[in-house]
């Protein structure tokens, strides 16, 4: 064989090395700072009323009433979660002996006091709620318009302008079963969401970007509601039962 010019002289140190011998890569191992993520409730976001910021990811809210051996006898309580099941607020209903009036206090987690529903006048006839945030912030209204055939209630703001109408069937048609109630523009035009009362349970749901005070509103009208129809399947058994 010819000569290529070019001797590979193969010597001991030439060796290949072995496998086993070379360690695995491992990249660097770097340490993080933990940035601790403060919880919703400490949370101030800018343009929301304080203790409504729950309100802003969210476009369904589900609510069932809890019942417990140390309840007191003339209060109801409920639950109110998510879309997920995540439980967000809870909510306490409270009767007095003199008159039904409506008074509902809604804590979040963190047992702050979000959300404070309540007549507007101490009187068995008012038909009208208050909503007021955390700070006595007053988000506005919600009144029942008296009707034989149709429930018919207002969401109205803090300068008395109507926002939403909630419309669905009379008390006397639809009490026992279950029932669904249509949230309507002003114009009654539109549907931008439901009131659903399923198996002891309402289901509230919403659009995404609806301001936050209305949410809150929606959720005080779904309450609201809920306890109108209570009272009603209560007058309706105390009936049947003189009958």
């Amino acid at each position: 064989m010819a000569s290529t010019g070019f001797e590979y002289n193969k010597g001991p140190h030439d060796d290949p090395p072995s496998y086993n011998s070379i360690e695995p890569y491992a990249p660097p191992t770097t340490t993080l700072p933990t940035v601790p993520i403060p919880p919703m409730a400490s949370l101030q976001m800018k343009g929301v009323p304080p203790g409504l910021e729950h309100f802003i990811p969210l476009n369904q809210l589900n609510g069932r009433e809890r019942f417990s051996a140390t309840q007191h006898r003339f209060g109801r309580n409920f639950e109110v979660l998510d879309s997920a099941g995540r439980s967000l607020f809870q909510a306490s209903q409270d009767y007095q002996f003199c008159c039904p009036t409506y008074h509902v206090k809604i804590t979040d987690n963190s047992q702050r006091e979000v959300l404070t529903l309540q007549q507007q006048r101490a009187c068995c006839i008012s038909r009208e709620i208050e909503v007021i945030s955390l700070g006595g912030i007053f988000l506005g209204r919600i009144k029942l318009h008296l009707n034989a055939f149709v429930t018919h209630l207002s969401v109205i703001s803090p300068e008395n302008i109507v926002l939403l109408q909630v419309i669905g069937p009379g008390f006397q048609t639809n009490v026992f079963g279950n029932s669904s109630f249509e949230v309507k523009s002003p114009d009654e035009q539109h549907v931008v969401g439901m009131f659903r009362y399923e198996n002891s349970q309402f289901i509230l749901s919403f659009p995404l970007d609806l301001d936050v005070g209305v949410k809150a509103l929606l959720l005080g009208g779904c309450m609201f509601l809920d306890t109108l129809l209570y009272g009603a399947r209560a007058r309706m058994m105390r009936q049947r039962r003189r009958n």
